[in-house]
C-alpha cells in the first residue's frame, strides 16, 4: 500500500489512500465535532476513555480532528482536580491516538488541536501578555522567540495543532476580543504572522517547494515543531457597532489593501481558522472567493481551512438546511469543522446529491497531507519528554517575562517614575492591583498557587525592599453595590502614604459559576467581567466606581502613578489630568506583576509603543490612524476628533535623537520597483539620555497622487533596536512594491509617483519617477 511508503511524496500517499476510502470514513476525516475534555474521565487517579469518545469514532471510522483535549477552564469546567497535569498530557494523547489508529481500517491518525491566544489553555502553562500588549512591543523576534517556546510546550504535549490569535485588527476598541488582535495595524500583524509561522512550524511549508511534491523526511518536521491555525479569517474587529461576528461592511478596496497583506503573511500557515462575520452578506464560512480563489490560488495556500466554534450550524436558515449548508461550506473550502453537527450530514448530503463527491475528496486531501506532514502516520506517538516538563517550561519564563516588560507603554511621566526604594510609604490601590486573573485576560487556565502569588501588589512589595507597601482594593471593577467601605479603606491607605500607585482598567477574568454559549463564549456575564469573546461595550469608559475612586484620592494632594490593566483601551482623559504618570500595561500575563515592578523602580526602560490609536471617547469612533485623507471637519462641535494617543505614542526614561534620515538610491523608478529594486531608506538615532533603552523605529509612508483618496499614513516598516547611553545606531529599511502599493480604481495594485516618508520627525518626499 503506497500510502504506507515513506518513500513515496505526500500527493502519491495521499491519493493512493483516498482512493481506498469509504464515503463514512471521508466524513469522519473532515470532523472535528468532539469537546476534547469530555473523551476522557478521571476515577480515583486513573483516566478512561468515555462512551462519547468510542461512539463517534465507530461513527466516523476514525476521527478527522480532536479539540482541546487539554483544554482546562471554566466553560470546560476542568480544573486541577478533574484535569490532565501537564506533565502527562503526552500519555493520554497517546491513548487517546492509539484508540483511533486500531479503530481506523486504514490506521489513520487524529489531528489535536489545543486553544493558544496567549499561551496554551491548559494546565500548568505558560500565560503570556495578551495580543494587545504584545503588538506594543514591536519586536518581531521576541514574538518568534516566544511561538517557538509555545511550540515547544504542546508538543512535548503530543498537540499537533495551535490555534492562535493573529488575523483580527482592532478597527473598534468597543468590541470585546480587541485583547486577541495585535492592534489595528495590518502591516504589524502580517509582520508577526511570519514570526509566529516562523516560531510553530519553522520551514515546514516553504515558498520553494510545494507541501505535496515532497516526501515527508523533506519536509524536515521536528518533535518541538507543530502546526499553527491562524485565526480568524477575516475582518472581525470591522463588524458594525463593535458587536462580535457582526455584520461587516467593507468594500474591495478596503479589503485589498487592508486584509489582503493579513492573507498573504498567513500562506505558509498549516492551518487557518473562518471567522463568523459576513462581508457584505457573504458568510466567511461559504465565501469561496475568499478561500478558494483568493487564498488558494492566488496566495497559493497550502494548508486546511477550519471552521470556527459551531459557526458552520448558523448556516441552515440561510441556505435551508444542514446538507445544503455542509455543501456550500465545501464548495468554498472549509476543510474542517468544529462542533457543530452540519458536518456530521455531509455523508447523507453526497448520497442524496446536495453535496459534490469532489468537494469533499479536495477537503479530505488537503487534511490528510497536513498529517501525512506532521509525520503522524510515520511517527503517530510522542514520546515521552528528556527533560522534566516544569524545568523546561520554566525556561521559557524569561522570554514571559520580557515580552511583559515590552508589552508595557509609557504614557505619560511628569519626572515621577522611576520610582526610588528610599523607605517611602508605598499605597498600592484599585481593584487590578492584587488580583492576576485579571492580569491574564480571557481564555486563561487554572492557575496554580505559585503563579497566583505574582501580582502586581506582591511583585511591589518584593521589587520595593526598603520601602513600605500596602495595598487596598478601593472598588470593584464594574460592580457598584457595597463600594463605600472599600473606598473608604483605600482612602485611609493613602493618607498614610507618601505616593499612591493605582492600578484601575477592566477585566476578561471568567469565573466557574458563569454559563456559556455552545461556542465556548460567555453568555452569562460576571459583573466585574467587562471584555473577553462576546463582552462587547457600548461605552469605553471605565466601569464601576473607578473614576470616583480616582477622584477620591486625588482630593489628597499625594502623587499618584496610575496602572491600566485592560484588554481594550479606556477612556482616560480624566486620568492622565489627575496622575503624574501613567502606564497601559494591557493583560501583562503571569509574568506581568514582577515586569512592571521593575519598570517602576527603573530596573528596566519602558520600551513599549501603542499598536493602536488611543481614543479620548467611544463617541469618536473610528480612530485607527490609516483613515483616508478626506477634506473634512475631523473635529466634533462638543469634542476633538485626534485620539488622545496617537498610534505609536511610547516614552521612556531617557531622551532620543533622531538625527538624520537619508534616501540611497533617490534616482529609483516606478519601474525598477515593479521589478523588484527597493528604495532604501537610512535613520540614525542617538540615545542623548543617561539609560540604556530599546527603541521600536517607525517608518511610515503618505502616499500621493493615483486615482483614488490615498491615507493619511501607512506604517511601511519597523525595527526594535537596543541603544545604549550616547551611542548613535543606524536603521535601513527596505520598500519594495508590497510597501509602496495602493489599491487603484482599475482594481489592481498600482505605485504613485509622489510619496512622503515620515520617521519620528523626519521627513522627505520622494519622487518615482516613470522610465
Amino acid at each position: 500500500m503506497s500510502y504506507k511508503n515513506p518513500e513515496k511524496t505526500i500527493h502519491e500517499r495521499v491519493k493512493d489512500l483516498l482512493g481506498r476510502m469509504t464515503l463514512e470514513e471521508k466524513a469522519g476525516q473532515v470532523n472535528q465535532h468532539l469537546y476534547g475534555w469530555k473523551t476522557y474521565e478521571k476515577q480515583q487517579g486513573t483516566i478512561h476513555l468515555t462512551d462519547y469518545f468510542k461512539d463517534h469514532v465507530r461513527w466516523g471510522k476514525g476521527m478527522g480532528a480532536l479539540y482541546g483535549l487539554f483544554r482546562a477552564d471554566p466553560w470546560s469546567k476542568v480544573n486541577h482536580v478533574t484535569g490532565i497535569p501537564a506533565e502527562d498530557s503526552w500519555k493520554l494523547a497517546n491513548e487517546i491516538q492509539d484508540y483511533v489508529i486500531n479503530h481506523s481500517r486504514l490506521g489513520i491518525p487524529v489531528l489535536l488541536a489545543e486553544e493558544c491566544p496567549h499561551g496554551h489553555q491548559g494546565l500548568g502553562s505558560i500565560s503570556y501578555p495578551t495580543n494587545i500588549g504584545r503588538g506594543n512591543s514591536f519586536n518581531c523576534q521576541l514574538i518568534e522567540d516566544t511561538s517557538r517556546h509555545m511550540a515547544e510546550e504542546l508538543a512535548m504535549k503530543g498537540v499537533h495543532l495551535a490555534l492562535v490569535s493573529s488575523l483580527d485588527l482592532s478597527r473598534d476598541p468597543r468590541w470585546g476580543r480587541t485583547e486577541e488582535c495585535y492592534g489595528e495595524d495590518p502591516y504589524l500583524a502580517a509582520a508577526f504572522n511570519h514570526s509566529i509561522i516562523s516560531g510553530f512550524q519553522g520551514e515546514m511549508i516553504n515558498d520553494r517547494q510545494l507541501v505535496a511534491q515532497q516526501t515527508v523526511e523533506e519536509i524536515g518536521r521536528r518533535p518541538e515543531q507543530i502546526g499553527v491555525v491562524l485565526k480568524h479569517c477575516v475582518a472581525q474587529g470591522d463588524a458594525l457597532g463593535g458587536h462580535n461576528s457582526g455584520a461587516v461592511n467593507l468594500g474591495e478596496r478596503e479589503f485589498m489593501e487592508i486584509y489582503h497583506p493579513l492573507l498573504k503573511s498567513a500562506k505558509n500557515a498549516v492551518g487557518i481558522m473562518a471567522a463568523y462575520n459576513d462581508i457584505d452578506g457573504i458568510p466567511c464560512h461559504t465565501n469561496e472567493l475568499l478561500f478558494q480563489k483568493l487564498l488558494r490560488q492566488e496566495i497559493g495556500y497550502q494548508g486546511i481551512v477550519m471552521a470556527d466554534g459551531t459557526a458552520l450550524d448558523r448556516l441552515a436558515p440561510i441556505y435551508g438546511s444542514n446538507e445544503h449548508s455542509a455543501g456550500r461550506a465545501l464548495q468554498a473550502g472549509i476543510d474542517l469543522s468544529l462542533w457543530d453537527t452540519t458536518y456530521l450530514t455531509v455523508g447523507s448530503g453526497v448520497e442524496k446529491g446536495i453535496i459534490q463527491q469532489n468537494h469533499l475528496d479536495e477537503a479530505v486531501y488537503r487534511i490528510l497531507s497536513v498529517k501525512f506532514m506532521l509525520g503522524l502516520f510515520d511517527r503517530p506517538y510522542t514520546e515521552k519528554p528528556e527533560a522534566s516538563y516544569k524545568e523546561k517550561v520554566y525556561s521559557y519564563q524569561q522570554a514571559n517575562h520580557q515580552m511583559a516588560a515590552e508589552s508595557m507603554t509609557l504614557l505619560k511621566n511628569e519626572g515621577i517614575l522611576p520610582l526610588d526604594d528610599c523607605g517611602e510609604n508605598l499605597a498600592v490601590i484599585g481593584p487590578n492591583g492584587h488580583a492576576l486573573y485579571n492580569q491574564l485576560g480571557d481564555y486563561t487556565a487554572p492557575q496554580t498557587d505559585e503563579a497566583l502569588e505574582r501580582t502586581i501588589f506582591a511583585s511591589i512589595k518584593k521589587q520595593f525592599v526598603h520601602s513600605k507597601a500596602a495595598y487596598a482594593q478601593g472598588c470593584d471593577i464594574r460592580d457598584e453595590k457595597n463600594q463605600e467601605p472599600l473606598m473608604e479603606k483605600a482612602v485611609e491607605l493613602a493618607e498614610k502614604s507618601d505616593k499612591i500607585i493605582l492600578v484601575l482598567g477592566g477585566s476578561s477574568a471568567r469565573n466557574f459559576d458563569m454559563e456559556f454559549f455552545a461556542n465556548g463564549a460567555v453568555s452569562s456575564k460576571g459583573v466585574n467581567m467587562d471584555s473577553g469573546e462576546n463582552v462587547d461595550v457600548a461605552s469605553l469608559a471605565l466601569g464601576g466606581r473607578q473614576l470616583a475612586l480616582l477622584e477620591r484620592l486625588s482630593k489628597l494632594g499625594k502623587p499618584i502613578v496610575t496602572i491600566m490593566i485592560q484588554g481594550r483601551p479606556h477612556e482616560i482623559d480624566i486620568v492622565c489630568q489627575k496622575s503624574a504618570a501613567v502606564i497601559t500595561a494591557w493583560y501583562p500575563g503571569q509574568e506581568g506583576g514582577p515586569a512592571l515592578a521593575q519598570i517602576l523602580a527603573g530596573e528596566v526602560n519602558p520600551s513599549g509603543k501603542l499598536s493602536i490609536s488611543y481614543p479620548r471617547s467611544s463617541g469618536q469612533l473610528p480612530v485607527y490612524y490609516y483613515q483616508r485623507a478626506i477634506a473634512m471637519n475631523e473635529d466634533y462641535y462638543d469634542l476633538s476628533g485626534a485620539p488622545l494617543f496617537s498610534f505609536g505614542t511610547g516614552t521612556s526614561y531617557t531622551t532620543l535623537d533622531y538625527q538624520k534620515m537619508t534616501i540611497l538610491n533617490p534616482d529609483i523608478t516606478k519601474q525598477k520597483v515593479k521589478q523588484g529594486e527597493k528604495l532604501q531608506v537610512e535613520v540614525n538615532v542617538k540615545n542623548i539620555g543617561k539609560r540604556k533603552v530599546k527603541e521600536a523605529i517607525l517608518l511610515f509612508v503618505k502616499l500621493k497622487g493615483g486615482d483614488v483618496i490615498q491615507r493619511k499614513k501607512l506604517l511601511r516598516g519597523f525595527e526594535k533596536i537596543e541603544i545604549e547611553p550616547k551611542q548613535t545606531k543606524q536603521v535601513c529599511f527596505e520598500l519594495g512594491f508590497d510597501e509602496l502599493k495602493y489599491f487603484s480604481a482599475h482594481a489592481y495594485f498600482e505605485l504613485t509617483e509622489q510619496l512622503t516618508i515620515k520617521v519620528e520627525h523626519l521627513e522627505q518626499s520622494v519622487c518615482l519617477k516613470d522610465n
